[in-house]
C-alpha cells in the first residue's frame, strides 16, 4: 500500500518558467552556459589545415589515409557545426534570452564589424 505523501507525480513538479528565470537576474544580459561548439569549430578547423598545408607541400597524410577524404569530411564537419550552432543561437533567441539591450549590442557589434570592413577596404584601396 502506497503512502499520499510518496506518490508524486510529474504534474505535481513545478518547473521554473522563463518569466520565473528573468525576475531572478538581476542585469538585463543572457550568460551562456558551456558550450562544445568553439572546440568542435576548431578541431575541425585543424583538421582542415594539416591535410591541406600536406596538399600544398606534396606530402602524404601517415597512414596512407587519402588526403581529399579528411578534407571533405572536415569541410561537412564545419558546415554541420555551423549549422548548429546558428541554430542554438536562434533558438535562444526565441525563447527571450535576448533582451533589447542584448539585441542592441548585438546590432553595435555587426554594425562594427562592418565598418570596420569599410575601412579595411579603404585601406588597401
Amino acid at each position: 500500500m502506497q503512502n499520499a505523501s510518496t506518490n508524486i507525480t510529474s504534474t505535481n513538479v513545478q518547473q521554473p518558467t522563463l518569466s520565473l528565470v528573468c525576475q531572478r537576474q538581476k542585469h538585463a544580459f543572457h550568460i551562456l552556459d558551456a558550450s562544445p561548439y568553439p572546440f568542435l569549430v576548431s578541431f575541425f578547423l585543424l583538421t582542415l589545415l594539416v591535410p591541406t598545408t600536406l596538399y600544398m607541400h606534396a606530402l602524404e597524410l601517415p597512414f596512407s589515409l587519402p588526403r581529399a577524404d579528411l578534407i571533405h569530411v572536415s569541410f561537412f564537419g564545419l558546415y554541420l557545426t555551423a549549422m548548429s550552432w546558428f541554430i542554438s543561437i536562434i533558438k535562444e533567441s526565441s525563447q527571450g534570452f535576448h533582451t533589447t539591450k542584448v539585441q542592441k549590442g548585438l546590432r553595435m557589434g555587426m554594425l562594427l564589424f562592418i565598418l570596420s570592413e569599410v575601412m579595411l577596404f579603404f585601406a588597401f584601396f
